[in-house]
């Protein structure tokens, strides 16, 4: 019994992990306790996402303190701690791991590869705060004869943010040009070779040399990318942002005269689509 005038303690994450196992138990969610790893896996890349949505438009600090987007925040965490939750709840019925162990290996490694703060290694930077968890990770990989640079970039990644951690992986071992002009010049012998497959005349078109000759010009970009510090996959998602502001404003002006994309020319959309582009302009 609680004494009076003494507030019963909350356990926030205590209770949420006993909602979670009261949705898989027998007479919980149909849905929940009918899902497994598999058929779990899109929604952890979904909810993942949402949470970039929200970040992308965190500009400053400032940004939080729009109710809005505090609110968002928060609860698109949670939806992604959610999938957290869900995993180890179904490997504690596996007998396999739970929640806490869970959290015990991940404590454990954050102690581990921070000796910096846990132990007598001395780190005042963030540079030497890398390195000296990079230093850890090598020492834990060395024991495994088979491991390699490239051990840990998860191959379900995003292709481009997948070739940024590889590019950047390689290069930490002085796998890289020392300057732009290696890159730049690898970029217009990869396009030139692109350009020459697909002009091959009287010959048929070979889809997979295509395919390849595409992917190394996509490569050699991302490690330009890399060299001027920019995220490829960021630089792909804002010129998306910039495409469908564009392409609205043609639908919208089309509308505006009583017409669809169908039924107009190329020509006609291109005049719109230029005009959405010195608006952008304006603003800037």
């Amino acid at each position: 019994m609680v004494s009076r005038g003494v507030a019963k303690k909350e356990h926030p994450f205590e209770n949420l992990v006993r909602t979670v196992r009261r949705l898989r138990a027998p007479g919980g969610c149909p849905w929940d306790r009918a899902q497994t790893h598999k058929t779990l896996r899109p929604y952890i890349i979904e909810e993942a996402y949402e949470v970039l949505e929200v970040i992308d438009r965190i500009k400053s600090r400032a940004s939080l303190k729009n109710k809005k987007t505090r609110a968002d925040f928060c609860e698109e965490l949670g939806d992604l701690l959610m999938q957290v939750l869900i995993h180890s709840e179904l490997a504690r019925e596996e007998g396999v791991f739970d929640i806490n162990d869970v959290a015990r290996s991940l404590n454990g490694k954050l102690v581990r590869r921070h000796p910096h703060v846990f132990g007598k290694v001395r780190a005042n930077t963030s540079a030497k705060a890398l390195k000296s968890w990079e230093k850890q990770k090598a020492r834990e990989k060395a024991a495994n004869p088979d491991a390699s640079m490239l051990d840990g970039v998860p191959r379900a990644l995003p292709a481009l943010q997948r070739a940024a951690r590889i590019i950047e992986r390689a290069t930490r071992v002085g796998f890289q040009w020392k300057d732009l002009q290696g890159p730049l010049e690898k970029v217009e012998e990869e396009l030139a070779e692109l350009i020459g497959e697909i002009r091959k005349s009287g010959k048929r078109v070979s889809r997979t040399k295509i395919e390849n000759e595409l992917g190394d010009v996509l490569f050699s970009l991302c490690n330009v990318a890399f060299l001027l510090k920019i995220s490829p996959e960021d630089a792909l998602r804002g010129m998306l942002a910039r495409f469908e502001t564009r392409f609205r404003h043609v639908e919208r002006r089309l509308g505006a005269i009583g017409k669809t994309p169908e039924e107009s020319t190329l020509e006609e959309m291109d005049v719109f689509w230029n005009e959405a582009k010195i608006k952008e302009k304006r603003r800037k």
